[in-house]
């Protein structure tokens, strides 16, 4: 979905209508905020109206109202504090439940769509969508959406009122709010403009903001601080002006609005006074009850020309939420749950961006159950991409791959229920992330609920031995940010340990050495040896030291051959 594919107007295929059908296990929530609201701006009505009425009693006609107004209105005033509270407390807990369900979806949009073949998608942007954009919409749908409702409500239920007393009242308002809607419409179609420069000046921000973080050691070690600020000052400026055109807008309009408001309240006041029939002390409170009516009204209309950032924000949680598989899936097989190791079939599966960039040429492999491969390849040849359709974070644009039981026909990857498939096939890459937090805790990012012995155990494996000087508390050492606190060996034991934690059967490896020194690479291979023949274990890297220790090796130039024209 564009996100400036947007009109002025709600209908159907508005972004703002598009998310609902993922609030609806919450629909009965909001409508009941809706009727609590609505309930809170009758008993205003109602004290603006007998509050108008007594005052007007006493100065006219120096009498007090009758008791049973005093009790109506001591009755309101209770209710309207019953009904406030209740009504904050509704909108916080609808807020956090709205919020809850947004990003559970779109996270759910991007298990499926992240990492993409997309050139244009950025991780910055996908940070501002799943945090800003979702918060904005949280007070959108828990508060705005209930106050639109209870406004439309509002002035049907005021007409009516109106009409009953006159019929030149109800037109009064009627048409008061008809010319404020015309003029108004002006006004909204500019900023829907102004509000997509606004919602693009942010992303923008947002995303050079996350390539700064992340370049960070980059910047200092090039002495880039000064450029780096005038970027940050430029891009905020770039808002700020944005942010300026829209708020004079919104402020123009804002005293239209008013002005509209007033011509309101002059009608009613001059059609009640020209009708016979009504006494002159329902006047005042006639004023003052379309007064306290028009106030939600004056914010509704307000809010509807300010639906702009809100269906932006909605169009690019859509796209999250949207975001395709990077491929079809066959049916999930019934069962799938080999033991042992397992081989691979790789059979003309070839990969392009998605500007139909050709990425990896049509391949065929064979990894037998509990071999050792090695691949090797020029720079750009595609063996990264091999990798990532090994283990289903892409999918082949042709072609397929299957894994192969010791027992057994192949498996086609795509028929494996997806949460079976990670607990079989794993990937550990050369920069792979390290987060922030304790060793234990980085560890549980693969199973969450491993022990502490079950840590220890993986990262023995893996060559990590924890000792107490380097490793005071052991697992619950807190390793900083990005790993700031290991040296790169450590950190890439770390992650081969994360993957053995799963105990896989097929393991990949990406470039898992290529920043390593000869030391600590030779001790990471001595614990990828001692996997042998326990789970497959295949290879990728450019470095002949570690090639050299695997089974087998192979070019990934001479995998694009179809296997009958390969030697045997």
């Amino acid at each position: 979905m564009n996100p400036q594919n947007t009109d002025t107007t709600w209908r159907r295929d508005d972004p703002l209508w598009g998310l609902l059908p993922h609030l609806s296990a919450h629909r009965l929530a909001l409508a009941w905020t809706g009727v609590v609201g609505l309930a809170n701006n009758l008993a205003l009505v109602f004290l603006a109206v007998a509050g108008s009425y007594a005052v007007t009693l006493a100065l006219v006609e120096g009498q007090l109202a009758s008791t049973r107004w005093w009790i109506a209105a001591a009755v309101a005033v209770l209710l309207r504090a019953v009904l406030t509270w209740h009504e904050m407390d509704l909108s916080h807990s609808i807020a956090y439940r709205v919020l809850a369900a947004l990003r559970m979806a779109l996270f759910d949009g991007f298990s499926r769509g992240v990492p993409s073949r997309k050139a244009g998608q950025h991780t910055g942007r996908l940070a501002a969508t799943a945090m800003g954009d979702t918060e904005k919409l949280e007070f959108f749908y828990a508060h705005t959406l209930t106050q639109l409702a209870s406004a439309v409500v509002l002035l049907l239920g005021g007409t009516a009122v109106l009409l009953r007393i006159d019929v030149a009242l109800a037109a009064g308002l009627v048409v008061g709010l008809a010319a404020l809607v015309l003029l108004t419409l002006p006004w909204q179609r500019a900023n829907v403009r102004l509000g997509e420069e606004v919602q693009r000046a942010k992303s923008d921000q947002s995303a050079l903001a996350v390539d700064l973080l992340a370049g960070s050691r980059e910047i200092l070690g090039f002495g880039l601080q000064a450029q780096v600020q005038w970027q940050l000052a430029a891009a905020t400026r770039t808002v700020a002006r944005a942010e300026r055109r829209l708020k004079s807008r919104e402020a123009a309009a804002a005293s239209v609005r008013e002005l509209c408001s007033l011509g309101i309240v002059v009608a009613v006041f001059l059609a009640a006074w020209n009708q016979p029939g009504l006494d002159r002390l329902w006047i005042p409170a006639l004023v003052a009850g379309t007064l306290t009516l028009l106030s939600p009204l004056m914010e509704a209309v307000a809010v509807l020309t300010q639906l702009q950032p809100h269906r932006a924000s909605a169009a690019r949680v859509l796209e999250g939420i949207a975001m395709p598989a990077e491929g079809p899936n066959a049916a999930p097989t019934l069962a799938f749950a080999p033991s042992g190791p397992l081989g691979i079939e790789v059979r003309g599966a070839c990969f392009s961006y998605g500007d139909g960039t050709p990425v990896l040429e049509p391949t065929w492999l064979s990894v037998a159950p509990g071999e050792h491969l090695g691949i090797s390849g020029r720079s750009g040849s595609g063996k990264t991409t091999l990798a990532r359709l090994l283990v289903r974070l892409w999918s082949p644009d042709a072609g397929s791959i299957g894994l192969v039981p010791r027992i057994g026909a192949a498996v086609d990857v795509a028929s494996i229920d997806l949460h079976d498939f990670r607990s079989l096939v794993t990937l550990v890459e050369q920069d792979a992330t390290i987060f922030h937090g304790t060793l234990l805790e980085n560890m549980q990012l693969a199973v969450p609920g491993a022990t502490e012995g079950l840590a220890l155990d993986a990262l023995g494996r893996a060559g990590l031995r924890l000792e107490a000087g380097r490793w005071p508390e052991g697992v619950h050492t807190v390793i900083g940010e990005a790993g700031a606190g290991v040296s790169g060996g450590e950190r890439a034991r770390m992650a081969l340990a994360r993957a053995l934690l799963l105990d896989p059967s097929v393991l990949v490896l990406d470039e898992t050495t290529a920043s390593l020194d000869a030391a600590t690479e030779a001790l990471l291979l001595d614990a990828v040896e001692q996997l042998a023949g326990d789970m497959t274990v295949v290879t990728i890297s450019h470095r002949e030291s570690t090639l050299a220790r695997c089974d087998r090796r192979v070019e990934l130039a001479d995998l694009h051959r179809a296997p009958q024209a390969q030697p045997t």
